[in-house]
């Protein structure tokens, strides 16, 4: 998700501020749920930035979303659109993984390419119970044949958020302590910049809540959000879309 106007956001934050002070309790002002290990915001470096205009002589910022563990279509995409590593540079906006057929080869392209990767759901949920095994003492070798008898103890560990499901285990596996360690760099909210017409521009993989600054999101509605109601992120697909919420007839940019 890539939007502009952050602008605007910086000044409502001033204002949510002020009503905090009244003591108003409004959502991302007065509490926000601490979270470790996980970057919050990331600048992206300033050498990515294109250059704007008619003579422009950088190369550009491309952004795919949801790739989903489909290697060969990222790969076919990269091709059709001339992707050129030298010139270009790619920006992965979550959710890379899961699903599909090869989250390894996914990571391994984006390592090869030096491609910046932002955190979705999916990214956070392995990475959970990564952190979950390494603190059971969970083995990461291949799932041996023991492993069948516990797919339904995982199934209510899910429910509680503890080691994960099978398929989660089974995924953490296949990608490995590096590949999950470079999941674990990829922050939350990337800031690219002011590009041209577009202002400043953040890119995520859900969305951000409206009126509140960068710093105080809620990193998991960051990564889930779907709708706002009554100005509080929601992961229901019910509800006023956050776009919408966040910058009503501003004309900011939406792309997914």
């Amino acid at each position: 998700m890539l939007f502009g106007g952050s602008d605007t956001m910086q000044a409502d934050d001033m204002n949510n501020q002020k009503s905090a002070e009244k003591g108003e309790d409004i959502y991302g002002v007065n509490a926000r749920p601490a979270f470790t290990d996980m970057t919050q915001i990331m600048d992206l470096p300033a050498n990515f930035l294109p250059e704007t205009g008619k003579h422009r002589n950088s190369g550009r910022l491309v952004i795919v979303g949801d790739v989903h563990g489909m290697k060969n279509a990222l790969v076919d995409l990269l091709d059709k659109v001339r992707f050129d590593k030298k010139h270009d540079h790619l920006i992965l906006a979550g959710d890379m993984i899961s699903k599909g057929p090869d989250s390894p080869g996914v990571v391994d392209l984006a390592m090869k390419l030096g491609a910046t990767g932002i955190r979705g759901n999916h990214e956070d949920r392995i990475i959970l119970t990564y952190d979950d095994m390494v603190a059971d003492h969970i083995s990461m070798d291949a799932p041996g044949p023991s492993e069948e008898i516990h797919k339904s103890q995982d199934a209510l560990e899910e429910v509680s958020n503890s080691h994960g499901d099978y398929k989660d285990r089974a995924l953490v596996r296949a990608l490995g302590e590096k590949r999950i360690k470079w999941l674990k760099k990829c922050p939350v909210i990337l800031r690219v910049g002011k590009l041209g017409s577009l202002g400043e521009v953040v890119v995520v993989h859900a969305g951000v809540a409206p009126n509140v600054a960068l710093e105080k999101q809620d990193p998991f509605m960051v990564m889930n959000m779907r709708t706002i109601k009554d100005g509080v992120p929601s992961e229901d697909r019910e509800g006023t879309g956050w776009m919408k919420a966040s910058f009503p007839g501003s004309g900011s940019s939406e792309k997914c």
